[in-house]
């Protein structure tokens, strides 16, 4: 990309944000990781550019404080803006958490309000041998960009519990938990989510047409003792 390229692209990023607002939208994440265009500039790995774009941390960390510079000067103060990075590529010589903390960091001056912490993404289709997939593997990212860069975090990954999604809150390890494709496979998650919590009493959060039904049957089952 040429300088009048990478112009062009952080005001296209400030032009979205302004139309995000006109059409009504609250918040905006940005998405940096994954091998997505920032997360180009961000990784050594596929920045090898010799100009102000590239080489040192502060070079290629410059894009992406550019975009969030953009966004935040279209955007109202008062609705938050997220970034989702990639904390670590999982690659020798890519990018390691601690890079990340410094970059969550420059984001947050430029008016981030949260870092979605995500991993991985770049360098080639096979998942890289250092990740290891678990339940909730990329909790420990989160953990510590929010301690340590003094900002807010979503946990992302491999996260379906609802009891094992509130401890990770109320322990402090993120403030936010993404569900996408476990709520993919299940919309109503919040719900049942809900009630494993004791937070719906009688199925109150339900639609009214469904949660009545749903009400009903739970006390026929109760006093059967069926489950």
């Amino acid at each position: 990309m040429s300088e009048d390229d990478i112009a062009r692209v952080v005001a296209a990023f400030g032009a979205a944000a302004r139309r995000a607002k006109e059409a009504g939208f609250k918040i905006i994440e940005i998405y940096a990781a994954h091998g997505f265009l920032v997360h180009q500039f961000l990784s050594p790995i596929p920045n090898k550019r010799s100009d102000k774009w590239g080489g040192s941390v502060e070079n290629r960390r410059r894009f992406a404080v550019e975009v969030a510079r953009a966004v935040r000067a279209n955007w109202p103060e008062a609705y938050p803006l997220a970034f989702r990075l990639s904390a670590t590529d999982w690659l020798d010589g890519g990018i390691e958490v601690e890079e990340t903390i410094e970059t969550a960091r420059a984001l947050k001056g430029e008016g981030v309000d949260m870092i979605d912490c995500s991993t991985g993404g770049i360098g080639g289709k096979q998942r890289p041998h250092r990740m290891k997939i678990a339940q909730g593997f990329q909790v420990p990212f989160a953990a510590q960009v929010r301690e340590k860069a003094d900002i807010a975090t979503m946990a992302v990954g491999f996260l379906w519990d609802a009891k094992h999604c509130e401890e990770l809150l109320l322990a402090g390890k993120a403030d936010m938990i993404a569900l996408a494709r476990e709520i993919l496979d299940d919309p109503n998650w919040p719900l049942h989510a809900a009630q494993e919590l004791s937070a719906d009493e009688g199925h109150a959060m339900w639609p009214v047409e469904s949660g009545w039904w749903l009400m009903k049957r739970e006390r026929l089952l109760d006093k059967l003792g069926i489950r």
